[in-house]
């Protein structure tokens, strides 16, 4: 027989805080990462482990309820934590697919306040690439070994500190990347972008299906379903231009955002500024630069619904523009 876990330290969740952020502040007060600790509380509760998951957007509920009860929490204050249920109006490819970036600011001013250093939960964002408080560019590389960034929770003086899970530098203290005038500066012009997108996905569904087609037919593949180089490569300019490695994910999916780092999703938005102008979503008349974008997108059933965007004239695109003005 099998008796459930109840675990003898267990911090609160924070008000804005991820649940795996919560989970893994729980762990490390055991020396443990959050997958040994859910395994082990899995296997009290009777259950199988390999079915459980983490997942801050739709989090297994039984899985929350084996946490809840070896934390002495409401299994519902940790439900209302599950971003699915914070952001009502917001699509589900919306958030981030993987890790969040992080601001080292914020974990600073963890810190000083005497606190556990924690993930907000506005980081899994996708448009999110500016932080609200502190107006710099989010971290997604570690600042010491430049490996995309995995945070791993330890305690250091009796409070929770993050750490790069590679290279086991600490996060806090001034040890993120020193903003230099360029990324000053475009975090400054992203934020009022990152804004306004926020205001459009939750707003009108019409001028959000406008936005949702500009960005997959940026980040769609150019010409031809197999190449590398998305449409946006166009945008540059700039002969032999090849699409990184990092950015090649995103490359013909339908929800580009969400495979995409910090520097790249800023650049979509600054690309939607240009292309489109201030309302940063395709309207029924376009600019030429973006008709030669929208053009040369090779012909997906999921981003054209049949149309073929590369007519000289443009009227494809003017109609099927039109078809999501009408709502709205």
């Amino acid at each position: 027989m099998t008796v459930s876990a109840r675990l003898p330290i267990a911090p609160r969740p924070f008000r804005d805080e991820l649940l795996s952020s919560w989970m893994a502040r729980v762990a490390a007060r055991y020396g443990a990462e959050p997958l040994d600790l859910m395994v082990y509380l899995v296997g009290q509760g009777g259950r199988d482990a390999g079915s459980r998951q983490r997942d801050d957007v739709a989090p297994d509920m039984e899985m929350l309820r084996l946490w809840a009860k070896a934390c002495r929490i409401d299994p519902e204050r940790l439900r209302g934590r599950a971003l699915a249920i914070r952001y009502l109006d917001r699509p589900r490819d919306w958030f981030l697919a993987e890790t969040a970036p992080v601001c080292p600011l914020c974990f600073d001013a963890d810190v000083v306040a005497g606190r556990d250093t924690y993930l907000r939960g506005h980081w899994r964002l996708a448009e999110q690439v500016v932080c609200l408080e502190h107006r710099t560019m989010l971290l997604d590389r570690c600042p010491a070994c430049r490996d995309r960034l995995q945070i791993s929770f330890r305690i250091l003086n009796d409070l929770v500190r993050p750490f790069c899970r590679k290279c086991d530098t600490i996060l806090t203290g001034g040890t993120g990347e020193t903003e230099g005038a360029v990324k000053v500066d475009l975090a400054a012009g992203v934020l009022p972008l990152q804004r306004q997108i926020s205001r459009i996905v939750s707003g009108s569904p019409g001028r959000f299906v406008r936005l949702n087609h500009g960005i997959r037919i940026l980040w769609a593949p150019l010409d031809h379903d197999g190449a590398a180089q998305p449409v946006l490569a166009l945008w540059y300019d700039e002969p032999g231009w090849n699409c990184p490695y990092e950015a090649r994910a995103a490359v013909s999916r339908s929800t580009p955002l969400q495979h995409l780092s910090v520097r790249w999703r800023a650049l979509t938005l600054v690309i939607l500024r240009d292309l489109f102008g201030a309302d940063l979503v395709p309207g029924s008349v376009l600019s030429e630069a973006a008709l030669t974008l929208f053009r040369r997108a090779a012909p997906l059933p999921w981003l054209t619904d049949g149309r073929d965007l590369r007519t000289s004239s443009g009227e494809s695109v003017r109609l099927m523009l039109e078809s999501h003005e009408s709502t709205d």
